[in-house]
């Protein structure tokens, strides 16, 4: 892919001396600083209104002692490189510095006067979690918490239009409490930002459709408050129960496998078949055919919780049949992807735990395996899919997590053109992450060919469930410059009663199988 130079654009810092700075903003500065595309060149003390900051000495106490409980889970962001950036950085603030800089950030209380919007040629961007700049308390209101996810707003305005105007959105999957939940959101944001001044460094910050901006949020009332603390203090002993019985090897019966036939753009579920438990758990199916028969691969995982392997079954009219080991390693392995090149046999399983993205070629279908190439070494990997289109070009699609305290796969989808299953040639697409988004970011299958077109199964991660729904996206452009999709159906728990997630789908010819959870 040959790269067209652009000048980078000038950044201002809107931020008082005596601001703190948090986690996030520390870990943007030091992207920033050495991002080709970025110049920081000042940094700018906001006149505009102050931030609204959150009172109430009732949710102050019950997040304080949460951020205690949960200390253990939350990795605290070195922020001394920031501090020194901003130190170098010099003091801008007449409106006549305005050829100087093409866009001022705000990560302080104050924004940008209408005044000093002249200071930038493209205004200023400030950042809103669930419409407050904090996600943390947002995170405990009662409206968050009956929201499937939480979202982030990037907002803009400028000297001709003061009022905010959305740049970009995304949504992220809710944590166990608010701390964890805002701490999280909070780092993702930080893609999102930078995503956003790639594409307008580079001209390509899409008009998004005309849309309501969520408001403020709510201060959550004395009882709001004390049903947050007492719904935390539940979900924090239900998840040490469940560990305790994995620990005993009695751990959640989860996911199950079931099968029917029909297109895959217009699938009823409820006419599916539940296949037979073979493991305790059964998850991430994929169909491939072979010698006239078809074969189901998927993860298994014992009760236990412990690391998984992948199992192979035949798929015949009567359900699923005996199952084979077809593949285990020392570490956890899941989603087997399967495909064939020529006349030869890769899977692709999910491996992280290696920290590195594996090829196996079978050299005796389907229990034979040996390792054909790796890529990625040291880096976070999940769920990811190869696709040879029809000019020739090797596609991986993978769910790679950039990540500091949070280690999330769910949130951001990587394109990059290969050149075949030995993983040479690697190179990033443009417009990395081309998805962004617990609701529809992270693969759930292979991608669909129908009828000229290609679909794209996708997970959607809310309500704080992990593989709540399933979508089905088309995509709608695949090339070098540009990754589109549009959402086509979504299937929740709604759609199959009794269950509590739907979260992989895999499809061949007229047949399918999908993975679901119980409660």
């Amino acid at each position: 892919m040959d790269r067209v130079p652009h000048r980078p654009l000038r950044v201002l810092i809107v931020r008082a001396a005596r601001d703190p700075i948090a986690d996030w903003q520390a870990m943007l500065l030091d992207r920033l600083a050495v991002d080709p595309l970025v110049t920081l060149v000042g940094v700018v003390a906001g006149q505009g209104a102050r931030t609204a900051r959150p009172g109430g000495a009732l949710l102050g106490g019950i997040l304080s002692i949460e951020r205690r409980l949960v200390a253990g889970q939350l990795r605290r962001y070195d922020t001394s490189g920031a501090r020194a950036i901003l130190s170098a950085l010099s003091q801008c603030g007449a409106p006549q510095d305005s050829d100087s800089a093409d866009l001022a950030i705000v990560l302080g209380a104050r924004d940008l006067s209408d005044d000093q919007l002249n200071l930038a040629r493209h205004g200023s961007w400030s950042v809103r979690f669930a419409g407050a700049a904090s996600a943390v308390w947002p995170a405990a209101s009662a409206t968050q918490r009956a929201s499937p996810r939480m979202p982030v707003e990037i907002l803009s305005r400028t000297i001709h239009a003061p009022s905010c105007v959305l740049v970009r959105t995304a949504s992220y999957n809710l944590k166990p409490g608010a701390v964890l939940t805002g701490a999280f959101v909070e780092e993702k944001s930080v893609l999102l930002i930078v995503r956003a001044l790639h594409d307008l460094a580079t001209g390509q910050l899409d008009a998004l459709p005309s849309a309501d901006l969520i408001p403020p949020p709510v201060q959550p009332n004395v009882a709001e408050t004390l049903g947050y603390a007492v719904s935390f203090a539940k979900a924090a002993a239900v998840k040490l129960r469940h560990r305790m019985r994995a620990r005993r090897g009695k751990g959640q019966l989860f996911w199950r496998l079931a099968a029917g036939a029909g297109c895959a753009t217009d699938l009823d579920l409820t006419a599916s078949e539940v296949l037979p438990a073979h493991s305790h758990t059964m998850a991430d199916p994929f169909l491939f055919e072979h010698d006239g028969t078809t074969w189901v691969f998927y993860e298994a995982m014992n009760a236990d919780d412990g690391a998984g392997w992948i199992e192979a079954a035949q798929l015949t009219a009567q359900g699923l049949g005996k199952p084979v080991t077809a593949l285990t390693c020392p570490y956890h392995l899941s989603f087997p992807f399967v495909f064939r090149d020529g006349d030869e046999i890769f899977m692709m399983p999910e491996t992280q735990q290696s920290r590195r993205l594996e090829v196996w070629r079978a050299t005796d279908f389907p229990t034979g395996w040996t390792l054909h190439a790796t890529a990625f070494e040291g880096m976070y990997l999940a769920d990811s899919i190869l696709w040879h289109a029809e000019d020739g070009q090797w596609w991986l699609l993978t769910n790679l997590s950039d990540h500091f305290a949070f280690q999330d796969h769910s949130s951001e989808l990587y394109l990059f053109s290969i050149d075949g299953p030995s993983l040479g040639g690697l190179t990033p697409h443009p417009r990395n992450p081309v998805a962004i988004g617990a609701g529809h970011a992270r693969n759930a299958g292979a991608l669909i060919p129908l009828n000229g077109r290609l679909f794209r199964p996708s997970q959607n991660n809310s309500h704080g469930v992990y593989g709540y729904g399933l979508n089905l996206m088309e995509i709608t452009r695949l090339d070098d410059k540009s990754f589109e999709e549009i959402l086509l159906r979504q299937w929740t728990p709604d759609d199959l009663p009794g269950s509590r997630g739907i979260h992989h789908l895999s499809v061949l010819n007229d047949r399918y199988v999908f993975d679901w959870s119980g409660s």
